[in-house]
């Protein structure tokens, strides 16, 4: 397999020399505004796994820039390598300017690659805090690493890191399982992505009382495409705790209700998020967001006539998502 920081864009440069070339790079004369454009807000780590692709690496990183032209960032690449090093660490650095509709829109981007031995986990921890922005907040992306060497990260990588995220949906391992100090701390992107599913259905919903929602309620049923198995995990649980807040919610009928997910059959192969209420009569709710572009449609019987709308659901884009995962 190729080395994953191979496919990724950037100059080789000795891993002793990066801060100082860092610190001089954008000093290209005294009149020079580059410097008025790259002041970070923050550093955000990407940490690939040993089972990553290239190709997989290449989209993630070419996210993050388009998430770092919008907020400034100091950018750190880890990709381990099964190639003995003999204790060595590699490193590459990419820079770029982007210039936006007018020149007074200018963005400078900085990411520093670091290839080195997975278990080296103490030098990984020293290495990236030389590299880390000073009394900046950190964020720390995920990967494809396994769940046994992220907490071995707890004590050094990852310490006074603000918010781990991960997306599930792509993940081999159940990322719910870790045992993270701190799950506040921890967004999965694959529920982030859900933003704009939530809206339409929240939007649709805010019609009825909670009562109209809850009284008789049976099953909630979601299913999802082979791809979209964190959303349809994520969709389910945010019914669940939207229906746990309601008033009274002690004696709410919907506590007795049946919650599942699965994939998508054969009935709903074009869908790529199906959500169901079955009630105990002949109300009913449902939910698609088709897999072919932005649209969606929900049908719906809840007491007041029976309904049928199309819904746009334009999908977040990857650095929206990260946005969405990081800061909220």
């Amino acid at each position: 397999m190729s080395e994953l920081i191979n496919a990724l864009p950037g100059v080789d440069v000795p891993v002793g020399e990066v801060t100082n070339r860092l610190a001089t790079m954008w000093e290209t004369g005294p009149t020079s505004s580059e410097n008025d454009f790259r002041a970070s807000q923050m550093n955000v780590v990407l940490h690939f796994g040993l089972d990553v692709t290239p190709e997989e690496a290449r989209e993630r990183f070419d996210a993050l820039i388009r998430f770092a032209q919008r907020y400034p960032s100091r950018i750190i690449v880890l990709c381990p390598t099964r190639v003995d090093l003999d204790g060595a660490m590699e490193s590459k650095l990419f820079s770029q300017c982007y210039i936006g509709e007018s020149h007074r829109e200018m963005c400078c981007c900085e990411a520093l690659l670091l290839r080195y031995k997975s278990e080296d986990f103490g030098y990984l921890s020293n290495q990236v805090s030389i590299w880390l922005e000073g009394d900046l907040p950190t964020y720390h992306w995920f990967s494809g690493v396994p769940i046994s060497r992220i907490e071995k990260y707890f004590d050094n990588l990852l310490q006074g890191v603000r918010r781990c995220v991960y997306d599930s949906s792509i993940e081999s391992q159940d990322m719910r399982t870790v045992a993270w100090p701190d799950p506040s701390r921890v967004f999965d992107l694959a529920k982030a992505r859900l933003l704009p599913a939530r809206q339409a259905i929240g939007q649709f919903l805010s019609g009825y009382s909670i009562d109209q929602i809850c009284e008789g309620l049976q099953a909630v049923r979601v299913k999802h495409s082979s791809s979209m198995s964190g959303e349809g995990r994520g969709l389910l649980e945010w019914v669940q705790s939207c229906l746990a807040e309601c008033d009274g919610c002690d004696a709410c009928p919907a506590l007795k209700a049946e919650f599942s997910v699965c994939e998508c059959d054969e009935s709903t192969k074009d869908c790529a998020l199906v959500l169901e209420f079955v009630y105990d009569d002949d109300r009913f709710l449902r939910c698609r967001k088709f897999k072919d572009g932005s649209m969606g449609e929900i049908e719906a019987y809840l007491g007041q006539g029976q309904e049928k709308i199309t819904a746009r659901v334009k999908p977040l884009s990857a650095e929206q998502a990260l946005a969405e995962a990081l800061f909220f």
